[in-house]
């Protein structure tokens, strides 16, 4: 995204292996977002071996809203060993309210995920579906658990088991239309990335403002050269960026 800063710590480049999104100017945590913040001196999409790429769709991400005062790095998702059954899915989905027995169940990260997030709104457009957002999630205490295309190979998902006689599976219905479901494997600590609710608003506001102006313009198909997100990884020297610019699920079509 374009909200970003600069810091001298880019004059390591040459020799540093690992370096933090906030040396390269990418902002990464919500608390950048209230610094100052102009343009980084370098292009997110050629990294030259200095931080990885990858592209929304082949990632999973989950919303977890932490207490005002917590510390947000206390939300995040660790956990590296996974084992989600069909009954505890189906469990999860028929009691989002929270109930003993619940597990943490993955999304696609599409728009229907921040529509879920309240990142997005429950109507976007004509070609979009409609997604009412979950009421529990707050945007501007929310952190995004990313489980990056790495981790994402090494996992199966798991639906939900068969409704019970007379059950209803309305609740069920609904999980599955944004892509809930359980995983089961297990991953590594790198195969995680974080990032937050605020930045993923300030994403999606900047994609609509680039396809604002290429609509008054008459520019059939803008670039998207703000449609990223820098994500922390596990160890905070490492950057990771989430690309959003051919993810047409992403785009707010005007």
């Amino acid at each position: 995204m374009h909200f970003q800063r600069i810091t001298l710590g880019a004059a390591l480049l040459c020799t540093v292996a690992a370096i933090p999104c906030s040396e390269l100017g990418f902002v990464a945590s919500e608390t950048d977002l209230m610094q100052g913040i102009v343009d980084s001196p370098y292009d997110p999409f050629d990294p030259q071996g200095r931080w990885e790429v990858v592209k929304a769709n082949d990632c999973l991400v989950r919303f977890h809203t932490y207490d005002a005062g917590q510390d947000p790095h206390s939300a995040r998702v660790t956990e590296t060993r996974w084992a989600a059954t069909p009954s505890a899915v189906r469990h999860t989905m028929n009691h989002y309210g929270g109930s003993p027995g619940n597990i943490m169940l993955w999304l696609p990260l599409t728009s229907k995920a921040f529509q879920y997030a309240n990142i997005l709104p429950r109507f976007i457009s004509n070609d979009h579906e409609q997604v009412t957002g979950q009421s529990s999630i707050r945007r501007e205490r929310t952190v995004l658990s990313i489980i990056l295309p790495s981790g994402k190979a090494k996992l199966t998902e798991v639906g939900p088991s068969a409704p019970e006689q007379e059950e209803s599976n309305e609740n069920i219905i609904q999980a599955q239309s944004v892509g809930a479901h359980g995983v089961k494997g297990t991953i590594s600590t790198d195969d995680y990335a974080y990032s937050h609710t605020l930045i993923a608003q300030y994403l999606m506001r900047s994609i609509n403002w680039v396809q604002l102006d290429a609509y008054f313009r008459r520019i059939p198909e803008p670039a998207l050269p703000y449609a990223w997100i820098a994500a922390e990884k596990a160890n905070p020297n490492e950057c990771v960026i989430i690309d959003f610019r051919d993810f047409i699920s992403f785009k707010i079509r005007i």
